[in-house]
This record gives structure tokens, sequence and C-alpha cells, in this order.
């Protein structure tokens, strides 16, 4: 068998690297347009439960992915300079992404795909000579644009403006901080990961861009007045750019994952937004379902089938839970005013989407539901 795969980000590498490993006598080719160690991106998150699929799904690769992981500690979150921490179950940890290519390619090179680098398909008919062409390039997809018809493709946009950055600063948990400016919301969704560094990624909402003027702004005004209204966040240090642009997140989804021959993973088939911090998890996750249905069945169109039937759903539910989530951060100013107390605004949060009620925030953060509670006898006394 011969699989061509175009992408070389974490869904393309980690699943030609479990198909050539679990497959047999299988060729893979990834085609990646970047240079092996061009990253557009600081760390990202490997919450508790993706890290326990990638154990299950590979061992090996799951140890050499502990070696770069910074464990993270008790989420946080502050509103308007006040903090509150959600302590009792264990957040996951997080890894610098250049890290986790580099972990990935070296596993690729081990059990003998084949990966060119420099390679930018612009016309996706010469990868079609393969029995099995996989997708694996993002929300920006090559394949999914020259297939967009057969694969339903879908796309919108959201309101609220963001950006990424990183910063040196020593931190050890995900943190959200809820500020007003500019007669609107900002918020900064941060986390370590290494002992040195965080990625920074800065929201506000459309009140707040052009109650600050920011459409007028250079992206380095835009970069100042976010150190400046952090500043105690950052404790002092600048934030750091790697190509980090204000733009507003567009979701992508597709009616059909295979069109012939032909399927999509992880962006490329939907792209979910960075406030579940979920997103390499879900594409990884794709890659070991894929593999999977590879493995249990005898030809590419009943494989194929079968990783739709046994993923989609999974997926579903958590691209439902990205969906309901980004809704509350495009409305968090009126969240923001409608809170009586800390606690109840960070209650608020927990359960934005519906996949966390109150009784499991109960079950799981007992300290702080009892804190919360607390907090409303006070405010009735």
């Amino acid at each position: 068998m011969k699989i061509n795969v175009l992408g070389g980000g974490p869904s393309g590498l980690y699943f030609a690297y479990l198909a050539r490993k679990r497959l047999g006598k299988v060729e893979v080719h990834v085609h990646e347009r970047n240079a092996p160690d061009a990253t557009f991106g600081f760390g990202v998150v490997l919450a508790g439960a993706g890290l326990a699929r990638l154990e299950k799904a590979d061992a090996e690769s799951f140890a050499r992915l502990c070696g770069i992981t910074k464990r993270l500690g008790n989420q946080e979150i502050i509103l308007n300079g006040q903090a509150v921490s959600i302590g009792g179950k264990a957040y996951g940890g997080a890894v610098e992404r250049l890290q986790l290519l580099k972990v990935l390619q070296e596993l690729c090179a081990e059990v003998g795909v084949h990966v060119s680098h420099h390679d930018d398909i612009k016309d996706v008919e010469a990868l079609e000579n393969a029995d099995l062409l996989v997708g694996a390039d993002g929300a920006n997809s090559t394949l999914r644009r020259t297939y967009s018809h057969s694969f339903g493709t879908h796309d919108s946009q959201l309101s609220n403006s963001f950006a990424w950055y990183g910063a040196e600063r020593v931190h050890d948990r995900p943190t959200l901080s809820f500020r007003n400016a500019g007669g609107g919301a900002f918020c900064a969704h941060y986390y370590p990961y290494t002992n040195r560094m965080c990625t920074y990624v800065m929201e506000c909402d459309r009140a707040a861009w052009e109650g600050c003027s920011f459409g007028e702004m250079t992206e380095d005004e835009r970069q100042a007045f976010v150190e400046e209204l952090y500043a105690e966040e950052l404790q002092g240090v600048p934030l750091i750019s790697n190509k980090s642009e204000w733009r507003n997140f567009q979701p992508v989804w597709n009616d059909h994952w295979t069109y012939g021959h032909r399927v999509l993973i992880g962006d490329a088939v939907r792209r979910a937004h960075f406030s579940i911090g979920s997103g390499t998890r879900i594409a990884m996750e794709d890659s070991i379902a894929l593999v999977q249905a590879l493995e249990t069945k005898g030809n590419i169109q009943a494989a194929l089938a079968t990783y739709v039937a046994t993923r989609k759903p999974a997926a579903d539910k958590l691209i439902g839970a990205a969906q309901e989530s980004y809704t509350w951060y495009e409305e968090m100013s009126r969240h923001m005013q409608q809170a009586d107390t800390l606690h109840a605004f960070a209650l608020d949060y927990l359960t934005r989407t519906s996949r966390v009620d109150t009784a499991r925030v109960a079950s799981e953060y007992p300290a702080f539901m009892k804190a919360l509670e607390a907090e409303r006898v006070r405010l009735t006394e």
C-alpha cells in the first residue's frame, strides 16, 4: 500500500508514524511545505484525557512525548485583577510545538517514513497515484480546497480578534485573565510549556477592538497595548512575536470527511477553537482512529467508512463544545458584567459548554464550590 500525506504537522507526522509501524508493508510519504524547524506558534496543550489516549495508542511515542511535556497545575481565573484558583483535577500538560515536531520527525525517520520538507504541493494531482491520500495540511488545507464541493466545506468568521504570543516568564498553571478596556473586554489565555516559557493568546471582543482603536494601530502598537494592559500578568516581561498577527478566528467544517481515496484529518476537516485547548489532541486522535480503521479493514473504502463512523461522533462532541465555548467568549463582556462575584463568574466560565454542569464542577472542584457557597451566603447576610 502507498500512502501520501499532505502536511507535516502533528496530525500528519503522527499518522505517518503509526501507519508505517502498524500496517506492515506500507510506503508512507509526508509532503510538508515548510522547513523541518519552522513553526508559527509557541506551546500547545495536551490535556489529561488526550495524553491517556496517546499512551494507549503507542507507548513508545508517548514516552518520548512525556520527556518534553510540561505538566500543568490547577487552573486560575482572573477578573479585573482578582484571582481564584480552580483546585482539584490535574489539567494535563503542554509542549513546545517545535519540540513536538522534532520528536515526531525522529519517530518517523526511525520507522522508515519518507518526509519531504520545502515540498509545497500546489496541485494535488501529483499525489493522486497513492492508494490513500491523507489531507493533514491544516485549516488552509490544499486538499480540502481542491475538492471543497465534494467534501462539502463550510466556513465562517467570528467577531472577536486574537493573536498568539510567547513570553519568557516562570509560571505553573493555565490561566485566564479577563479585563475591561475601551468599553469592551479582553482575555489573556496563558500557560507554561517549558520551565521558562509561556504561550499568551490575547483576545478582545468587537467593542474593545473599536473602543481601543485597534483597527488604526500597527501590529507593534497592538502588542504594546496588551503588554501594558497585562503588565501584572506578564510580570514586566515583554511579549515575544512570531508572526503574531491579530485576526478573527474562522471555523471550518465539512459535511464529508472522505472523497474517494482521499481523507481529511485534524484542522483540515474541522478547526477546533483555541479556547478548549484541544486542537492538537483532536488532530492526533484522528490519526489514531484512521490507523486503527486501516488495520481492521481489508480495503481503503471500508477503512475510510469505519474511520468516519467510529471517529466522527466523538469529534463532533468536542467541536460542539468548542462552538459553545467561542460563543461564550464572543459575549464575554456581558458575562463579566452580569457576574455578582468572582466565583460566580468562574462558575459561569467553567459551565460554558454542555459537557460540564454544576454537578460535575462540584465533583471535580469541591473546594471551589465550597468557596462559592460561602460567597453567596455573605451576599445574603
